[in-house]
């Protein structure tokens, strides 16, 4: 079958979360809930740069009255690149990389921190002494601030390269490649005093990034748990609020739908209690045929709203059927509304996309027809005047079945197409079609595809027809069943 071009799609299916983070990996929460975290520690480390570019400064001017000559200028030039890297890594974190940017962006760049850092201190090693330099517990201290902002795996890769940077270091200064910068005014470390104090820095470098982790790690895990616990309570809560708004609604506008024919029908009755007309005479008989039309409105309402309210508060008690056929559900609903096309001059044509037979697993039939009656109903009633067609069409695949119900009517406006699935809204040009209606027909097509698993989605032209379609999964277990 065909369809008009320039259409405008849109599904309602059974709601999927789709909530940020709440499924997938444990590192993509782990990520989404400590980005604002690290980048407020990054922050904080920045701050505390600044105090060790002060201490640089300082200790390249104190140095030499403490027989240590060796630190001016070397510790101001490392001073100041401290600073200058410091100034870079702070512009980016405030104009680039906010909280709300991705977590990745902000690890790299505590691990760039944590690389220039290191840098920075293994040259302050050399020109203090070496291994024999009051500045090596510093490096331990380091490793275990980015044990607690980095991943403990990269944190365990930068402990290796510490390890063979503070090797190669020490094994070129004894060497003679590198100067051996003296502690004191004229002495120097020995070989065995820097095998111990290497032996010493891997030991303690690789004990404090694994005892670091031991303690965070829990309270990593903690954090995890307490985040998803709260944002599972606000959803709740967001759903909650939204169950109640969309209760107070339904209630209001049922109300008013309810209203309007009760009112007309006590003022017609009225009007014959008051003997201001005869029963019996012919504008008495008239007025009476109309209150009788009122009241078939008003029960077709009251209908609709209870087979909704079952739909959607009884699916526990729904009797749920196995093996269910949509081609006999169909030939069914076909045969019942046959008489009514004819009656509207409308032609009814079946079409079957490919061949099979459509079983689903478990459904409910009365609701399916109540469901796929309205949509064949609606599709005739707002046929064109004079006639045309309505389209039936199934479709099978291997998961799936999908029923397609397609007029060239009078269409459906653009500005409603996105609301027509809500309770009693109408479109105006329907309404000049049809006067009477309960604008639930389509809140019970889909209430029907979602209970069943599937969805259903419309396109519509105003003035060229409507193409409603409804897919369902062959084999949907509902909840309902799993649970008896």
């Amino acid at each position: 079958m065909t369809e008009p071009t320039g259409t405008r799609n849109h599904s309602q299916g059974a709601a999927g979360s789709g909530t940020r983070h709440r499924g997938g990996s444990k590192r993509d929460r782990f990520s989404y809930i400590f980005a604002w975290e690290l980048h407020e520690r990054l922050l904080w480390f920045c701050k505390l740069r600044w105090l060790a570019a002060a201490g640089l400064a300082l200790a390249s001017v104190l140095g030499p009255y403490f027989s240590m000559p060796s630190t001016y200028p070397s510790l101001a030039v490392v001073a100041a690149l401290v600073a200058i890297y410091n100034l870079i890594f702070v512009h980016v974190l405030r104009e680039r990389l906010g909280p709300e940017k991705d977590y990745a962006a902000l690890r790299g760049l505590a691990i760039l921190q944590m690389v220039t850092d290191l840098a920075a201190l293994f040259f302050t090693v050399h020109f203090t002494g070496g291994c024999a330099s009051p500045v090596l517990p510093f490096v331990v201290f380091h490793m275990a601030i980015g044990t607690i902002m980095i991943e403990t795996r990269i944190m365990y890769a930068l402990a290796f390269a510490v390890s063979g940077a503070a090797a190669s270091l020490f094994t070129l200064e004894h060497l003679g490649v590198l100067a051996q910068i003296p502690t004191v005014a004229g002495g120097q470390s020995t070989v065995g005093s820097c095998v111990l104090s290497m032996a010493m820095l891997v030991v303690l470098v690789f004990g404090v990034v694994y005892l670091t982790h031991s303690v965070t790690g829990r309270f990593k895990e903690r954090n995890i748990e307490l985040h998803n616990t709260t944002t599972e309570l606000q959803h709740a809560l967001e759903e909650q609020e939204q169950l109640e708004r969309r209760k107070s609604h339904y209630m209001r506008i049922s109300a008013h739908q309810l209203r309007s024919p009760l009112g007309t029908i006590k003022t017609s009755i009225q009007v014959l209690i008051d003997g201001y007309l005869d029963p019996g005479s012919p504008d008495g008989h008239r007025l009476l045929e109309g209150t009788a039309a009122r009241v078939d409105s008003l029960l077709a309402i009251v209908n609709d709203l209870l087979e909704l309210a079952k739909m959607r508060e009884g699916r526990a008690r729904a009797p749920w059927a196995r093996e269910v056929s949509v081609n006999q559900i169909l030939a069914d609903i076909f045969d019942a509304v046959d008489p009514y096309a004819r009656e509207a001059n409308v032609e009814l044509v079946p079409h079957f996309i490919n061949e099979g037979a459509a079983v689903l697993d478990w459904a409910v039939p009365p609701d399916l027809v109540y469901a796929f009656e309205n949509l064949i109903h609606n599709a005739i009633k707002y046929s064109k005047p004079g006639g045309g067609t309505v389209t039936v069409a199934l479709g099978i695949d291997r998961t799936h079945a999908m029923v397609v119900v397609a007029d060239n009517g009078i269409g459906i406006p653009a500005a409603l197409q996105e609301d027509v699935f809500l309770e009693f809204v109408r479109a105006p040009n329907a309404k000049h079609v049809q006067a009477e209606g309960t604008g639930l027909g389509l809140s019970i097509v889909r209430e029907a595809a979602q209970m069943h698993g599937g969805k259903v989605s419309l396109e519509s032209v105003e003035g060229l027809g409507t193409t409603v379609t409804v897919v369902l999964p062959l084999h949907h277990t509902p909840p309902e069943i799993i649970d008896r």
